[in-house]
């Protein structure tokens, strides 16, 4: 599991779960990219530019919900595409 301190402010995270439970996740989608703009104080869940959670006092979501953006591997992914377009 993911921990606050894992994260910082301006980083950005890819959502790995947006299955919705009782509550509502407001537009939170799986394998989309957010930007973290604060942590909730109480329980450390992150607050993210691009969407809201109406359930919580802080409109934050869990920590293990999201992982860091992984730019190495979407290097690797877009110089296969370049060498196979180039081809």
């Amino acid at each position: 599991m993911n921990d606050t301190s894992t994260f910082k402010i301006g980083e950005t995270v890819v959502c790995v779960n947006a299955r919705r439970k009782w509550y509502k996740l407001g537009a939170l989608k799986e394998n989309e990219m957010y930007t973290i703009i604060g942590f909730n104080p109480y329980d450390g869940g992150l607050i993210l530019k691009e969407v809201k959670s109406k359930r919580s006092g802080y409109n934050a979501y869990r920590v293990d919900r999201f992982r860091k953006a992984d730019y190495a591997f979407a290097d690797v992914v877009l110089n296969i595409f370049d060498t196979q377009i180039a081809a």
